[in-house]
């Protein structure tokens, strides 16, 4: 979520769309003074609400506008919501999706209905995870696993006003598919689930934890530019079982297990390539590393820029990587 995040039941989020016609720059290694060679229908990516996924949108887009003469609309939606856009053409790609999440979907629109394509590896091994600073289990070894957590006087220590007596387990978005209520009350934890937000207010309490010295334990990810910032140390959880397995596939609410690791992938609807071939073509291609996409988001987060602008940055800086998109 640069982003993890990321479920079904989860309530929609406001949908916002921004129309942003194709620009030309004077730079060469993102646009060009003259016309794009080839030109093709509109289309629209979807940003889910992590900066990941909006600089992944955003990087695409200044690359097909400017090298393939394609306007490209962005849609600020939640990314289960996606997955009906993706199934009506209403949304014609997105480019980051946590598999873990996404496996009924996977069945239902890719498998069964065949109405949405996998477009392959975005390129990022992902992990969502329990996360506290370090800080934390150099004070308290135990804390670097779930069972140190059954202590109530160490689950305590992350106590807040909004938690009670109970240790605070801080989400971000509400909009992410998440187990961790389950896991909390599956587990027997003294946790109490505290949804913060947002993203940027998970930033906010791993600076404020680390400068007040104060223990917090969230919700995290990787990649993320802010843990090549900071010293975080992931909670070790119970390992994935066959039960476990079952139990999402079944969303029964008995799930007691660690996330696992994502392979972030790519889809788009299955009329994608009859609609702007060109565009389907670069999107299959298009690839970035862990390192990469962690560059770019912390020219959002860390640095202030928008994920448009963040986005048009990297691009300018490195033709030879996205070139071999459109070959």
């Amino acid at each position: 979520m640069t982003s993890i995040r990321r479920k079904g039941h989860l309530a929609v989020a406001g949908v916002l769309l921004a129309s942003v016609l194709a620009a030309c720059g004077d730079d060469s290694s993102s646009s060009s003074s003259e016309a794009p060679a080839t030109s093709g229908a509109a289309i629209t990516l979807a940003v889910n609400p992590w900066t990941g996924s909006a600089v992944n949108a955003y990087v695409a887009k200044a690359v097909i506008e400017a090298n393939l003469g394609s306007p490209v609309e962005i849609i600020d939606i939640d990314e289960n919501a996606t997955w009906v856009g993706l199934d009506d053409g209403s949304i014609d790609a997105v480019l980051e999706v946590w598999p873990s999440g996404h496996a009924a979907d996977y069945e239902t629109y890719i498998t069964g209905k065949k109405s949405v394509l996998d477009l392959g590896k975005l390129g990022p091994a992902a992990k969502i995870g329990w996360y506290v600073p370090k800080f934390i289990v150099d004070a308290h070894p135990e804390l670097a696993t779930w069972e140190g957590f059954k202590d109530p006087e160490l689950a305590k220590l992350f106590a807040t006003a909004e938690s009670g007596d109970l240790g605070q387990f801080t989400m971000g978005d509400p909009s992410y598919v998440t187990y961790d209520e389950q896991i909390i009350a599956n587990l027997g934890l003294p946790l109490r689930y505290v949804v913060a937000g947002t993203e940027a207010a998970l930033l906010t309490a791993i600076d404020t934890s680390i400068a007040d010295q104060k223990p917090v334990l969230m919700q995290f990810w990787k990649p993320h530019w802010k843990q090549l910032e900071v010293e975080l140390v992931e909670v070790k959880l119970p390992d994935i079982t066959p039960e476990c397995e079952a139990s999402l596939a079944a969303a029964d609410g008995a799930y007691a297990c660690d996330y696992p690791i994502d392979e972030l992938y790519k889809a788009a609807s299955a009329g994608l390539e009859a609609k702007n071939a060109a565009a389907f073509a670069m999107l299959s291609k298009m690839t970035l590393t862990t390192e990469q996409q962690s560059e770019i988001a912390g020219y959002v987060d860390r640095d202030g820029l928008t994920a448009e602008a963040a986005a048009e940055k990297w691009v300018d800086a490195n033709p030879d990587i996205w070139k071999a998109w459109l070959a």
